[in-house]
């Protein structure tokens, strides 16, 4: 058994329903490529990579998106640090690429990379950033283009207690903004602390659709 180091465990209490919701779909999936936006210490990542993309496909990758506080601070580098142990615990480390800035210029980089080299889309979106309502809806926006059909998108803190929940300092009103802007778009799968969509569309890089790129 993997033991991970955890200062906070945010991921446990959600775990049951990746087991019951997510990893029953990519088990008859022949790879997942994954893109994680806020990793923290790593606890849902490992758990991606051990459970998601641990097969032999080559196309099996993890891409993590989180500032660490720029490496400016000593809390920011302990978490680095501690991200990175925990991801060679798995023995899969080499699936991840890691992109340690704000995710706004990390995902405008990444859309970048999908237009001038062909890379193929997310078939796994999980956004757990920033907490604000307007950044929760930047990066879900962003991260949908690159989501191929069929993708799995899931949106952390929906249920979030420790901000009101129509100020802009909590996600759920970005969120609600997201699902009724791409209403018809999408299947939901499960509604609750974590919100669980399946994409229905294909993947869009502005004007491009997914058979163009």
């Amino acid at each position: 058994m993997i033991r991970l180091t955890l200062g906070e465990e945010w991921f446990e209490g959600q775990k049951y329903q990746w087991e019951e919701t997510i990893k029953p779909i990519f088990n008859v999936r022949e790879y997942c490529r994954a893109l994680e936006i806020g990793v923290w210490e790593g606890g849902s990542a490992c758990w991606i990579l051990n459970e998601l993309c641990g097969g032999d496909d080559e196309r099996n990758e993890l891409v993590c998106i989180d500032h660490f506080d720029l490496m400016k601070t000593d809390a920011g580098r302990r978490r680095w640090k501690t991200f990175q142990e925990n991801l060679l615990s798995t023995g899969l480390s080499d699936r991840v690429r890691t992109i340690p800035e704000f995710s706004t210029p990390a995902l405008f980089k990444l859309m970048n990379e999908m237009l001038n080299q062909g890379q193929m889309g997310f078939n796994l979106v999980y956004i757990d950033g920033s907490h604000r309502a307007d950044d929760t809806l930047l990066d879900a926006e962003m991260a949908w283009r690159m989501a191929s059909d069929g993708s799995i998108l899931v949106f952390d803190d929906y249920e979030w207690d420790q901000a009101e929940e129509r100020t802009i300092y909590h996600p759920k009103s970005g969120i609600n903004a997201f699902l009724m802007t791409h209403h018809g778009e999408y299947s939901m799968l499960n509604k609750g602390y974590q919100i669980m969509i399946r994409k229905e569309v294909p993947r869009r890089l502005g004007f491009l659709s997914e058979e163009d790129v």
